[in-house]
């Protein structure tokens, strides 16, 4: 096989790599680039589920594509946040559990990573690709309105929005369309909602109801609450999926509470007909009132919830992001405030930090304390960490016994590591 990159022959029924600059190729003779190719590869070698440990994923791609930098960063970033996991716990689910998982990790590496929204979209696609969770968009065919617009080299998501929004006013529906999916992409919710309008009524040249129905899916997610009434709409009818007409309630009434006036006539239909509720004339007329006045209609005996108490998450979250951007001192300070307020992770995470010192002085008494309150809450890794403790005999007396208990604790839990040391102690 001739090497893509360097031009040299090497033999491909012996390695799948040119031995001169270390290029994968695939069975077509194709050098293996970018985040999907590099993913879909490591999983095809080693299986799906190595995506679940970040760690050797990294150690495999640094091993076999040593010039793909750039794809290793992502994958690690994208696997770090949880996005493996997630998808792989949903992978098997309805079309719309799918679509919403998908939607968190791309916000999530958005808000918490800083990512932009186009990256960590693609990152997000190659990780479930890889994982074997369906999710992937199907970009259009190149638009025609590409060769003159793509000089324009406008890179916001609001700004190609607005830039939609103006040509969809013209009806110059090929570069709306253009400047929608471009938006859409980087997980603007508006634009995710008229990439649903466009793929269902074909403007721009394309029905596509399936794909439309991804697009509402997506910009529901994103708080858009036209695009809640849209996903109702198609459940209501069974257009593209099962019908559901207790779904589409549910998605109607989140809309209509939301101000969608369309959503609003429609649960006022409801309670005047008493269809998936009971018959209430009176509430049906203040429905109706709210549809006319775009003023959100709150039932009476909806009270608000009681605001949630502190779980800790927040904290926890923006303990992260300090250590993605190597803040150790932050990250320390953000978990130890977590892990007070009874956050499992956060206790662990901090236990860590004060094992090893990192950005608090080391301390192994409170690093054990802190491991074993995350341990009564159930977490498999600080169930570990207490083994690991008693098996070497760090800050308590070595204690074989002791460590085989949270060992076989951890690995009933589905810790890895915890299983391997287990089966070197029997």
């Amino acid at each position: 096989m001739i090497c893509a990159r360097c031009g040299r022959t090497f033999d491909e029924s012996k390695q799948d790599y040119c031995g001169f600059c270390r290029t994968v190729h695939n069975a077509q003779g194709e050098p293996v680039r970018g985040i999907k190719p590099v993913l879909s590869y490591i999983t095809e070698k080693y299986g799906r589920d190595v995506l679940l440990d970040r760690r050797r994923t990294d150690a495999l791609i640094a091993d076999i594509f040593p010039k793909e930098t750039a794809a290793r960063r992502l994958a690690y970033v994208a696997l770090y946040d949880g996005c493996a996991a997630r998808l792989a716990a949903v992978r098997n689910k309805p079309f719309e559990v799918r679509c919403a998982a998908a939607a968190r990790c791309v916000c999530s590496l958005r808000d918490e990573l800083g990512l932009r929204g186009r990256v960590a979209a693609e990152a997000v696609e190659a990780v479930g690709c890889a994982i074997g969770c369906e999710i992937a968009f199907k970009r259009s065919e190149p638009s025609p309105a590409a060769a003159s617009e793509s000089k324009k080299n406008i890179t916001d998501a609001a700004e190609q929005y607005s830039l939609g929004r103006h040509f969809d006013r013209l009806r110059d529906y090929d570069k709306a369309l253009y400047w929608f999916e471009l938006s859409a992409l980087q997980d603007c919710g508006e634009a995710e909602y008229y990439m649903g309008i466009y793929r269902m009524e074909g403007r721009g040249g394309l029905r596509d109801l399936p794909q439309a129905r991804e697009w509402f899916l997506r910009a529901a997610e994103n708080g858009v609450a036209a695009a809640d009434y849209m996903t109702g709409y198609f459940l209501a009818e069974g257009i593209a999926c099962e019908m559901d007409e207790d779904a589409a309630f549910s998605r109607f009434m989140k809309a209509a509470r939301a101000g969608d006036p369309d959503a609003a006539n429609i649960i006022a239909l409801c309670y005047e007909n008493g269809v998936h509720t009971e018959k209430d004339p009176a509430l049906a007329k203040k429905w109706r009132k709210s549809a006319q006045n775009g003023v959100p209609f709150i039932p009476e005996e909806n009270e608000p919830p009681e605001p949630l108490a502190d779980d800790g998450e927040a904290l926890y979250q923006s303990a992260r992001r300090c250590l993605s951007e190597k803040d150790a001192e932050g990250a320390a300070m953000f978990y130890k405030r977590a892990a007070e307020l009874g956050h499992a992770r956060a206790q662990c995470s901090y236990g860590k930090c004060l094992y090893l010192g990192s950005g608090v002085a080391k301390d192994a008494a409170e690093a054990y304390r802190w491991f074993r309150a995350a341990a009564e809450q159930g977490l498999d890794i600080a169930q570990y960490n207490l083994g690991v403790m008693y098996l070497k005999g760090v800050y308590v007396e070595k204690d074989a016994a002791q460590a085989k208990a949270y060992f076989e604790q951890a690995a009933a839990a589905g810790h890895a590591d915890a299983a391997k040391i287990l089966k070197k102690l029997r």
